[in-house]
């Protein structure tokens, strides 16, 4: 699974040719999925229990289409101290909307309509307090949510199926579904890329000059070493020359 935005592959566009075990060898779909959270505060703590907001956790698929043809339901394992902790939505849309206090983990597992098909754990940790998004006259909410793309390897030919079936119910794209602009966010991800990619470019070309300035300077110092090393040393004019007597 990744998690910047991109456009998923075509399940139409695919070839049926399943294998003798039901799988379509070589077949590769992206389905674009967001999951988070959002917030809001009471604005006091309630007398009760003493919880300070009502949150809610979703999973939904990025494409507006009718995930429920691949998606036979999702399951929200909330914090044990919650009654009926594990929550199961067997239709969109899949969330589940609770009060409380406190911040935990929750696992998201989604469970395909090929029961053949292992089910796939997200984890997103719930958000109270961070980020939040302004709602006018003093009041806001807080609402955290990640992008990130189930990939299907070698579907089984019902799966495969199934997503061609949830592509022709797609339709067209409603992008305040959500609070968070993939597509700027996409776009500033790629930009960042380009200009990580440009600064580290401009290191690699530093570093390998000063590798060549090393090159010259090591060079240098052999070149005079070995001028050193063959050149007959002086003789010392302290020295007293040697007196030859004749007998």
């Amino acid at each position: 699974m990744m998690a910047s935005p991109a456009t998923p592959t075509s399940a139409s566009s695919a070839t049926d040719a399943a294998s003798a075990d039901g799988r379509c060898k070589g077949i590769v779909v992206v389905r674009p999925v967001v999951y988070g959270n959002s917030a809001i505060p009471f604005g006091k703590k309630r007398d009760e229990d003493g919880h300070t907001h009502e949150w809610t956790i979703y999973f939904r698929p990025y494409n507006n289409e009718d995930a429920s043809k691949w998606i036979r339901k999702v399951q929200f394992k909330l914090h044990d101290s919650y009654a009926n902790s594990t929550r199961v939505c067997e239709k969109p849309p899949y969330e589940v909307t609770e009060t409380g206090w406190g911040e935990f983990e929750i696992t998201i597992r989604v469970f395909f309509t090929d029961p053949n098909e292992k089910p796939v754990s997200i984890y997103h940790y719930l958000r109270l307090f961070q980020p939040q998004v302004p709602l006018g006259n003093g009041k806001f909410k807080v609402v955290c949510e990640a992008y990130d793309e189930i990939i299907f390897q070698d579907p089984s030919s019902y799966l495969l199926k199934m997503l061609k079936a949830a592509e022709l119910s797609m339709k067209k794209q409603d992008y305040k579904r959500f609070q968070t602009d993939f597509l700027q966010k996409r776009k500033r991800t790629h930009e960042l890329i380009l200009e990580g990619r440009a600064e580290i470019r401009t290191e690699i070309d530093d570093l390998r000059e000063s590798l060549k300035e090393a090159d010259r300077l090591m060079q240098k110092y052999r070149e005079e070493v070995e001028k050193a090393e063959t050149t007959p040393a002086p003789s010392d004019p302290s020295t007293p020359a040697a007196v030859q007597f004749e007998f």
